[in-house]
């Protein structure tokens, strides 16, 4: 009898451990909002997303498109980028810095190499349960083919003025490339005008758009990063769900 057959026959023997799969999500973080006190806020809540889930034990990757202002608001020192791996100047794993949490690594891409790492992201999306890719303010050719090929995406705008409608461009034109896509937008700037930007953003892209953009709050909510996890899981799972089906 082998060993499997022992510990089956045995009722209270230890089921054999399964080996963890992560759970693979690529997040693409874009930024709207031109103001940098705005693309400051976006950042930083990218970054309490990033540590929220690691410290749920989740694996976290996040990947700075800009300029190296995520990692050293992250506190992390760099020597080698993902640039210097697509170019074969290095190895992945000198490109890959862990943080103080185990969980929690970080690499740096510039911000016009974005379409060229999408499927060295993609990969390395398989070996995570969440990679953070983040580019600088703005909706850039590269940006948006990285925002129609992520998984699902956080989309940022100003509350001040028509801020919005800079968010309503970005669908509009991401669209054009994804016609599912369907990012959660987080309001920045002044937080009074928070609910009356979101929901007129809702209803000018759900008018002319179709499908409104699900809002999950203001940048410096102290829940934002709960609740903008699950929602990100929620669509995620639900989206993986049908293509199964």
């Amino acid at each position: 009898m082998s060993a499997l057959s022992k510990a089956a026959a045995m009722p209270n023997a230890p089921r054999p451990a399964q080996p963890y799969r992560p759970a693979g999500r690529l997040v693409g973080v874009v930024c709207a909002a031109e103001e940098p006190s705005c693309h400051a806020q976006m950042l930083d809540a990218t970054l309490r997303l990033a540590r929220k889930a690691a410290s749920l034990g989740e694996t976290v990757l996040l990947l700075d498109g800009t300029d190296g202002a995520l990692m050293e608001a992250a506190g992390v020192l760099y020597s080698r980028t993902l640039d210097d791996f697509i170019d074969g100047h290095c190895e992945l794993r000198d490109a890959l810095f862990v943080t103080s949490n185990e969980h929690f690594s970080a690499g740096v891409i510039g911000s016009d190499r974005l379409p060229d790492a999408l499927g060295t992201m993609a990969g390395l999306s398989l070996n995570y349960d969440w990679v953070f890719a983040v580019g600088p303010a703005g909706l850039s050719p590269a940006q948006a083919t990285l925002a129609a090929g992520a998984d699902i995406c956080l989309l940022g705008y100003d509350t001040r003025i028509d801020g919005f409608m800079r968010a309503y461009w970005t669908i509009d034109a991401v669209r054009r490339r994804n016609r599912r896509w369907d990012p959660l937008t987080v309001s920045l700037g002044p937080r009074e005008d928070a609910a009356v930007t979101a929901l007129m953003l809702r209803d000018v892209v759900r008018d002319h758009l179709g499908a409104p953009a699900p809002y999950v709050g203001h940048a410096m909510d102290n829940g934002l990063p709960a609740s903008a996890l699950d929602k990100m899981r929620t669509a995620t799972d639900r989206a993986r769900l049908v293509l199964t089906a």
